[in-house]
């Protein structure tokens, strides 16, 4: 197998395994994404996977939605588990090297993927923090994220998206460095 594919594969399962910890009473509690609950955070994720889901299979680009939580349909643990199987059964018959239209143009379904991985992975841990919990990230994933991201974490910033960057201590892990350059606080 691919190793974005890979890599990505267990990112989504990275955030079942958080899905599947979240009590039902948290997923209303605040995430470090300011103004978003877990249930926010949750939506965003899933409607990550459908915008990609779209690129891959060659349907072209869409624009996220405006309120995340909507993409939730029904329990979130069911809803998660729907999006999860439907993008691993995507990515079972899509072929890495195949070209797709996306906003950067055409652009290969690897390239998707190692820039999309991002998204769940950072989003597992603000959903694990919502939920009141610390979470590992996949070291791999994180590790990758990291070297693309360092050189230009002022420019994620300035998309407004992300919060600047933190000074993470020397003594700080890759995923709290990674954490760091995206604006977030961890232990």
């Amino acid at each position: 197998m691919n190793h974005v594919f890979a890599r990505y594969q267990r990112v989504l399962a990275g955030v079942s395994d958080v899905v599947d910890r979240v009590p039902a009473h948290r997923w209303t509690s605040a995430s470090p994404c300011p103004g978003w609950t877990g249930l926010h955070v949750l939506g965003h994720i899933i409607d990550g996977q459908q915008q990609i889901a779209l690129l891959l299979s060659g349907q072209g680009p869409r624009e996220p939605l405006r309120d995340p939580a909507e993409a939730v349909i029904g329990q979130p643990l069911t809803a998660w588990t729907a999006t999860c199987q439907s993008m691993l059964d995507l990515l079972s018959t899509t072929d890495p090297n195949s070209c797709v239209a996306s906003h950067h143009g055409k652009v290969t379904a690897e390239w998707v993927l190692a820039t999309a991985v991002i998204e769940p992975l950072v989003h597992a841990w603000d959903l694990a923090q919502a939920a009141g919990f610390e979470t590992l990230l996949d070291g791999e994933a994180v590790e990758a994220c990291l070297t693309a991201i360092a050189p230009m974490a002022e420019q994620f910033a300035a998309t407004g998206m992300y919060a600047p960057a933190l000074t993470a201590s020397a003594q700080a892990t890759p995923q709290q460095q990674l954490l760091a350059l995206l604006g977030r606080e961890a232990a």
